[in-house]
């Protein structure tokens, strides 16, 4: 009997009466249909901004063409083929279209894959798709520009071949040491960037030290030359401020300078670094060829963090779907 649970619930530590309450709120009030109307109209208005266009090639002659389980659809009269307000996102032709709002929450919450799947009833493969078909998605929106100082620095994660056969060296078990100790290529690249204003932007870059060349393919078109590079010593952003025209104030660690005319330094990127590395831990090593995919997860993470839970997972939905996403899972898989 219900009095029987609740005698026994006091006995429960805070923790787990906290668990045991989210349980039943998920299992007994579901997402509210209006909450989602709601969301489903944001997005529709985001995507269409500048008026009503195929999805496909962008063209302006579209009329309705029905509906379809209570979705309206469309018909480019150019392309010959109908759409709906949800096609070519991370959601279309989903089989659980009303869990996605409940796994944005999860997944901005920092929930594991497992503890996902588990809540949502769904397989941990699934989960896994959903979370890089959002995060391509997310992808597709460009950086900021970075302006005033900025500082920039690479950070360094171990390659990891999650899902494919090592054929380059010997296969290694997680936590084990790397052969060679500091930067070598073993280690995988992350260029960082960040202004002042919080604007940051992260990039996988090869293996090994990065060269001045590769900097600037990664983030130059970032930063305008009235901005001032404030780097450490290392020579390949000495040669990159020179290819841009930078002004350039490098910091010399060596010898422990922090600050530099009260007001150059890298202490901001540097806690870039930092609280990305501790959140990558979670995830128990992150293949390689998906870097790219955290990286924007984590920035775009960093960007919201002074918002509530609500309007984060608001943001992400509406952002995942402005611009068009033909990622499949087929594609996941060949990757």
């Amino acid at each position: 009997m219900w009095l029987d649970v609740y005698e026994n619930f006091s006995e429960l530590s805070k923790s787990d009466q906290l668990a045991l309450f989210e349980a039943m709120k998920q299992d007994l009030f579901s997402d509210d249909p209006k909450k989602i109307t709601e969301l489903l109209n944001r997005i529709r208005e985001s995507r269409f901004s500048s008026g009503l266009a195929c999805v496909q090639c962008g063209s302006t002659s579209v009329k309705r063409n029905g509906k379809y389980r209570t979705r309206q659809r469309y018909l480019c009269k150019d392309y010959g083929k109908s759409f709906n307000d949800m096609t070519n996102t991370p959601f279309s032709g989903s089989r659980y279209p009303e869990k996605w709002v409940k796994y944005v929450e999860l997944m901005v919450a920092g929930l594991t894959l497992p503890k996902i799947a588990e809540r949502l009833k769904i397989h941990v493969s699934t989960a896994f798709y959903w979370r890089h078909k959002i995060l391509n998605a997310l992808s597709l929106q460009r950086f900021n520009q970075l302006e005033g100082i900025v500082e920039s620095d690479e950070t360094f994660f171990r390659e990891s071949m999650k899902g494919r056969e090592v054929t380059h060296r010997e296969p290694k078990k997680r936590a084990t040491k790397d052969e060679k100790r500091g930067i070598s290529d073993l280690k995988i690249a992350v260029v960082v960037a960040q202004d002042r204003n919080g604007n940051s932007i992260a990039r996988k870059a090869g293996t090994g030290r990065v060269k001045a060349t590769e900097i600037d393919e990664l983030i130059g078109e970032y930063i305008p030359k009235t901005a001032v590079l404030c780097t450490d010593t290392a020579k390949n952003y000495k040669k990159f401020a020179k290819i841009k025209g930078l002004v350039h104030e490098p910091i010399n660690n060596s010898k422990k300078e922090r600050v530099k005319k009260g007001i150059y330094h890298i202490q901001h990127v540097n806690s870039f670094h930092s609280h990305l590395k501790t959140w990558m831990r979670r995830f128990q090593g992150v293949a390689t060829k998906f870097l790219d995919n955290y990286l924007y997860w984590f920035r775009w993470l960093e960007l919201g963090k002074h918002l509530s839970l609500e309007k984060r997972v608001e943001h992400m939905l509406i952002s995942a779907c402005q611009k068009s996403s033909y990622n499949t899972v087929e594609m996941f898989r060949r990757a």
